[in-house]
């Protein structure tokens, strides 16, 4: 269970949170399409695109360093990938409403379900990213004598 199983398992995490967004964008947008309105559907999938696309760029550039081997340049990635995620963000919704001409609360709708898809995973603990530890070894080395 080296480097690679772990950058292997972080990015079927990375991936399966993607699809999990995608997902949910597709069925709002569907629910939107049905309810009579294409163009807050088209804006519903809008937004929810602009936050994948952000989203999985940042993961990806993080996947890039290894925090074990390398902790500052890691961190010197984080920071750089959160600014750039932002930009991107905002450049994004800016072609958006310039260009593609979206409806904002049904863009902020679709945006805001990708950040749901985060909020439920880190609320049940990732399942499909398991630490390799297991929880009865760390509590052991953290309080020895409970």
């Amino acid at each position: 269970m080296g480097n690679a199983h772990t950058f292997h398992k972080a990015r079927r995490a990375v991936f399966t949170l993607t699809g999990w967004q995608l997902l949910l964008t597709v069925a709002l947008t569907g629910v939107t399409a049905l309810m009579g309105s294409a163009a807050a559907a088209m804006s519903v999938g809008i937004g929810g695109a602009i936050g994948m696309v952000a989203g999985l760029y940042q993961a990806i550039r993080l996947l890039q360093v290894d925090a074990g081997a390398q902790p500052e340049a890691f961190m010197q990635s984080l920071w750089v990938s959160e600014i750039v995620k932002i930009v991107l963000t905002g450049a994004l919704f800016l072609v958006a409403i310039r260009l593609l001409q979206v409806q904002m609360v049904p863009t902020i709708v679709g945006f805001a379900a990708t950040y749901f898809v985060y909020w439920v995973a880190l609320g049940t603990r990732y399942p499909w990213f398991e630490p390799e530890v297991a929880p009865r070894d760390l509590r052991e080395r953290n309080w020895p004598d409970a």
